[in-house]
């Protein structure tokens, strides 16, 4: 990150079975050292640490144009789409490719990913047009599923107050849930959540966990075209992108390096 260029990381991971995958990672470096930003992102140039993640949430607020809750039963369906099965979608944490057309939500429904109990907010309506209603936040998924998570924060195992989304949809996880944290002010991340539910729907309940296993799964699953393709579909309904999926780098920029184990880090989560 301080020699200019432009640099491929190649991640390289191989199973029992000899199974091989890749993925490459492009980084582009200027002569002083920061990343090279396309035009939405110019007001960050040079900024890091708690300045850049300040002037990211300027930028994903300024000229937002937030879309009705129940629009989500009709732009879920292109946001998320399988891109191997038209008139598909893929739900979240299992995968599942169902028909997209909305019926009710008895094939699917939509998922906060930072649960609506835990924005501060009422329970959403289909009229809202509020943090409850971020399509960032939002994503199809099997009823069923979505039930069984509830507004459990999010860990390395499911108990009855943590939940694993699975290793395929955590690193999709970590960077919405990071999303919400830069793009509204008051959100915390914390390391353990001590349940509360008098807080649930309050300013007072606004916390998710954890933190440093967050970081953790953003490495481990890198952003993919089904990210990108759906920060761009959003883009054209919200007018705001999420900074983590069109620059990864971002979050070792604004939080550091990111240790190899889950380690309490709180002073640095509370927003």
């Amino acid at each position: 990150m301080s020699i200019a260029g432009t640099y491929a990381i190649i991640y390289i991971a191989i199973d029992d079975s000899g199974n091989e995958a890749t993925f490459e990672l492009v980084i582009r470096v200027r002569s002083d050292g920061t990343l090279e930003l396309t035009a939405y992102y110019q007001s960050a140039d040079g900024l890091w640490g708690e300045d850049l993640l300040l002037e990211l949430r300027t930028i994903v607020n300024t000229g937002i144009v937030r879309q009705r809750y129940d629009a989500g039963n009709i732009i879920l369906a292109e946001t998320d789409r399988d891109p191997d099965n038209t008139g598909y979608l893929i739900t979240i944490y299992d995968r599942r490719s169902v028909l997209a057309t909305w019926d009710g939500g008895t094939t699917w429904n939509k998922e906060h990913v930072w649960p609506n109990s835990r924005l501060g907010v009422p329970r959403v309506d289909n009229a809202d047009r509020n943090i409850a209603s971020d399509l960032h936040n939002l994503r199809p998924a099997t009823p069923s599923v979505n039930s069984a998570r509830g507004n459990k924060w999010y860990d390395t195992t499911t108990t009855t107050s943590t939940y694993f989304p699975g290793d395929a949809d955590k690193g999709d996880v970590a960077r919405i849930i990071l999303f919400m944290f830069m793009a509204y002010e008051g959100m915390q991340i914390v390391d353990v959540i001590t349940v509360d539910t008098s807080t649930n729907y309050t300013p007072e309940g606004r916390y998710m966990a954890r933190f440093a296993v967050l970081l953790e799964w953003h490495l481990a699953d890198p952003v993919d075209d089904f990210e990108r393709y759906r920060n761009e579909v959003i883009y054209g309904y919200q007018n705001n992108r999420n900074p983590f999926i069109d620059y990864p780098e971002f979050v070792e920029m604004i939080w550091g390096d990111i240790p190899t184990t889950s380690t309490n880090a709180n002073q640095f989560y509370v927003n």
